[in-house]
């Protein structure tokens, strides 16, 4: 057994008496790759470089390098409100600049005959003016001017004239049309109620046109780091391609050569008809998509708040299923709320669902990706849910890492060669069978199923030249979904 054990730091040559240990750490590593969200969205102002991703200090982090009212500073103040803990990074966009903002108006109407708050709503914020009796119809809109003034973090300019109070987005693009404007919104019931005399309607914002044209350029550009989530809030069909294209599984951060992977989520405005057209052009299974019907939160919002949920969902175990887990987004109106058959529905057209309880608490029903049919057009549920992507993407980072700590630097030499204990060299057999044991740690995480026929049915080749090739069976755990059962009785 002479000479069969190397020790690094030491020499044969030594004759002086001794202990001498080196520290091996070859077998021991079972460090994770780090999860990590990914922001992409665009700023306003700050101290923050469009095209420059850095990990997030919290809101006021954000507020300082993209500006309060910026689409940056709501996601991630949107985000902290779900993950407290998780690694945060955002990637700040400029505006395009051929792009124009969105607008709309509130037109307020009368002379008030009695005090009272009008309480006008940007999105899901609430700009409450007060109005005092005898308060005609260009003071309420002057007040509510001023009190817009007062809103932190408000994502549009304001300015009033005869009556109608004009907001326009302070974020060019697209995405601006998706705010919506509202007018007690909660109704007598949460005491909310135009005063008398008045009278308030809402134009929708729209006009706002080009999103930032960059953004391929810009993603491309962002090298190696993991990004285990990407949250945005662009659903136009470029802004689409360019995350499509960075993800992908041939020449993206899916490809076996980069192995950088990572989950796309966002949010669509719309209603069920225009949801199910969209669902119908889209085919990734690298992309989340939730249509949101009239919620008052805009789609940003949401999908922070989904991407929230993923991560810590993801860092609990990737196969657990992400459902029921709440937000804290407005809910739609009653009419604007998906049922049953329009959910069923949606999910065969890749796009995401939600519940809305008793309470309005908005819930997670069923997080899909967009994929639906393969290469050939051939319908296709193998990438149905979104849990099976994360949980691949963990088993093979996991994976990776297992067989880089026990074999990188190693001599490739034909199967059945004998190998002394504590030669730096393997075979594609013994790489087989280290691929089997971790497979088998992964089924006691229950990421995985069924490790015997993982075993049984792997394959590792030498295919010479130093390259080992595996065929890895994967069978990743399902996730409950339904519980069915027929209920017999009888009356007696």
């Amino acid at each position: 057994m002479s000479g069969t054990v190397t020790v690094p730091g030491y020499s044969d040559s030594n004759r002086v008496p001794g202990f001498y240990f080196n520290l091996d750490n070859s077998k021991a590593n079972t460090a994770s790759v780090a999860r990590r969200v990914l922001i992409v969205a665009q700023m306003v102002a700050g101290i923050g470089i469009a095209g420059v991703a850095t990990i997030s200090g919290g809101y006021s982090d954000a507020v300082a390098k993209y500006g309060a009212s910026s689409q940056c500073a709501a996601m991630v103040e949107a985000y902290r409100k779900i993950d407290t803990q998780g690694e945060l990074w955002v990637l700040p966009l400029a505006d395009e600049e051929s792009g124009q903002s969105a607008a709309g108006t509130f037109t307020i109407s009368g002379t008030a005959t009695s005090a009272g708050t009008l309480s006008l709503y940007v999105g899901d914020q609430l700009v409450s003016v007060g109005v005092a009796s005898g308060d005609t119809a260009t003071t309420v809109a002057a007040n509510a001017v001023a009190a817009a003034l007062n809103v932190s973090g408000l994502p549009v300019s304001a300015k009033a004239a005869a009556g109608v109070v004009t907001f326009t987005a302070l974020n060019k693009g697209q995405s601006g049309n998706d705010i919506l404007l509202g007018v007690s919104l909660l109704g007598t019931g949460g005491g909310q109620a135009i005063p008398a005399g008045l009278s308030v309607v809402a134009s929708s914002m729209q006009g706002g046109t080009t999103n930032p044209t960059n953004l391929a350029t810009v993603l491309s550009s962002q090298g190696e780091r993991v990004y285990d989530l990407i949250l945005h809030p662009y659903t136009d069909s470029g802004s689409l391609t360019a995350f499509k294209n960075w993800l992908d599984g041939t020449s993206g951060r899916w490809a076996p050569t980069a192995q950088l992977y990572g989950h796309a989520i966002t949010a669509y405005r719309g209603t069920y008809g225009q949801a199910t057209a969209f669902g119908q052009t889209l085919n990734d299974p690298h992309e989340t998509v939730m249509p949101i019907s009239d919620s008052p939160s805009s789609p940003l919002i949401w999908a922070a708040q989904i991407g929230a949920q993923v991560a810590i969902s993801m860092r609990t175990n990737p196969a657990l299923p992400v459902t029921g887990l709440s937000l804290t987004v407005m809910p739609p109106t009653d009419a604007g709320r998906f049922i049953r058959d329009e959910r069923n529905s949606l999910l065969y057209d890749g796009l995401a669902t939600f519940t809305v309880d008793d309470s309005g608490t908005v819930y997670i029903e069923r997080l899909v990706t967009t994929y639906q049919t393969n290469a050939s057009g051939v319908a296709d549920n193998s990438y149905l849910d979104i849990e099976t992507l994360l949980t691949a993407e963990i088993c093979m980072q996991d994976m990776r890492i297992y067989l880089a700590s026990h074999y990188g630097r190693c001599i490739l030499v034909a199967d059945n060669t004998k190998i002394p204990a504590g030669a730096q060299a393997t075979t594609a057999a013994l790489i087989g069978k280290a691929a089997a044991s971790r497979y088998r740690f992964q089924a006691t995480q229950f990421w995985v199923q069924n490790p015997d026929n993982f075993a049984q049915n792997l394959v590792a080749e030498n295919a010479g030249n130093g390259l080992v090739k595996l065929l890895l069976p994967y069978d990743f755990a399902n996730q409950l979904r339904v519980i069915a059962g027929n209920v017999q009785f009888t009356k007696s």
